[in-house]
């Protein structure tokens, strides 16, 4: 955040009193972006709120030329906007808008902006809440959910958030109750949004829209909504996509709320230490799991044997083809296998193990019953470790131990 001010601001604004109150109450610290810019438009209702004459009908004005803004990925506002919205800009230098000199060759002029998108952003959202009868907010939502430059994801995710009613803590001080039907009307359009595209992940666009909407379940932070939405999704797959740590914790928390989805695919995703560790906890929920083309590494890898190791770890197709692991690592994956009965497939392909790796595949192999098929191909095995690899299928019936590309790809995938 060192290179970003705005954002050290923002959060020092909203976080700022919290954290010098004597006695602090934990059901109060926020845990989404939503909570936490609730937290800031409060202190500055708060600590401003003698400039406002009517709270309510100000934050609804300044929030429907935030819309408009986002609309035309407009960042800067002229008088001529505000006196559109029926705005003074005496109420707003304190907080919400800041002011800015323009020069226009010899003229100079005043215009003005939020301190940060993501305020213009929030307030936009906000105002949707404020607005007394909220009947169109179902066709708002849908229309900017089409739109596919992005302009709109923040926004969306924001009025997701505003639907869980402890991001109204404080605000309705000031603002007053939000309507009800509103909120309702938020919650379904989120339900129906993620069942609809949770159907659409062919194409990279679909996958895209879907996590999208992850994003808003994990702002609303409804476990009932959640299950609702996710109940009947039995597999995820995002392969191909770049996943950023927040999208990986927005994930882990998605499938945190619900026990139904079976499969997770996060093949070529781009997926480093951080990410590993946001989705680390929920792991053992799959009865597949397929993580390979990710510069995992041997520490990263870790973390996928500590889920092994789980208790009630269901994981019995594991695929880890190219994931950067290497001897050491072999040795804790196969510890932690010898703790899980429940693993049929493994992929190990394409990493960089040699022949001091085969005593441990031994072990695993001669101690793990459930195995039927182990995939090799493209590490640094000598013909001697490769033989002495496959004359153990001899002591067990059924067992597949597969080295070379000439067996390993009979079809595009292996068999996981």
């Amino acid at each position: 955040m060192s290179y970003n001010p705005s954002f050290c601001w923002i959060l020092a604004l909203a976080l700022g009193p919290f954290f010098t109150q004597r006695v602090r109450d934990p059901k109060r610290v926020p845990k989404t972006i939503t909570q936490l810019y609730s937290y800031y438009i409060y202190n500055i209702l708060k600590n401003h709120g003698r400039e406002f004459e009517n709270p309510h009908d100000v934050l609804l004005r300044v929030g429907q030329m935030a819309f408009r803004g986002v609309s035309e990925k407009k960042i800067v506002f002229t008088d001529g906007d505000l006196i559109k919205f029926n705005l003074q800009p005496s109420q707003f230098l304190s907080g919400f808008l800041m002011e800015l000199l323009e020069r226009e060759d010899s003229a100079r002029s005043v215009v003005y902006t939020f301190p940060h998108l993501t305020i213009q952003e929030f307030v936009a959202a906000v105002a949707q809440f404020l607005i007394p009868d909220g009947r169109d907010i179902t066709k708002l939502l849908t229309e900017a959910h089409c739109v596919r430059d992005g302009r709109f994801e923040v926004f969306l995710r924001f009025v997701a958030g505003r639907s869980n009613p402890m991001t109204a803590w404080g605000l309705e001080e000031f603002l007053g109750p939000f309507p009800h039907q509103t909120t309702c009307r938020v919650i379904d359009w989120v339900k129906e949004e993620v069942k609809r595209q949770s159907r659409n992940t062919e194409s990279e666009a679909g996958k895209r829209s879907l996590l999208n909407t992850l994003h808003y379940l994990f702002e609303s932070q409804n476990r009932v909504l959640a299950q609702d939405s996710l109940g009947s999704v039995e597999t995820l797959s995002f392969s191909g996509m770049t996943l950023t740590p927040i999208d990986c914790a927005v994930l882990s928390h998605a499938i945190g709320l619900t026990d139904t989805i079976k499969h997770l695919n996060l093949e070529k995703c781009h997926i480093q230490c951080e990410g590993i560790q946001q989705l680390g906890p929920r792991l053992h929920k799959y009865q597949t799991l397929r993580l390979g083309w990710n510069d995992l590494g041997d520490s990263e890898v870790k973390l996928v044997s500590a889920a092994l190791k789980n208790p009630e770890c269901k994981i019995q197709k594991l695929g880890l083809w190219d994931v950067g692991l290497t001897d050491s690592g072999a040795e804790d994956l196969v510890s932690a296998h010898s703790a899980n009965q429940s693993l049929m497939w493994l992929d190990l392909g394409s990493n960089s193990l040699t022949d001091r790796s085969v005593p441990a595949l031994r072990r695993l192999i001669l101690t793990l019953p459930s195995l039927k098929w182990i995939g090799l191909g493209l590490n640094r095995f000598s013909e001697t470790g490769k033989n002495e690899l496959r004359s153990l299928q001899e002591h067990r019936h059924g067992l597949k131990v597969i080295f070379g590309m000439g067996n390993y790809w009979p079809i595009p995938h292996p068999p996981l």
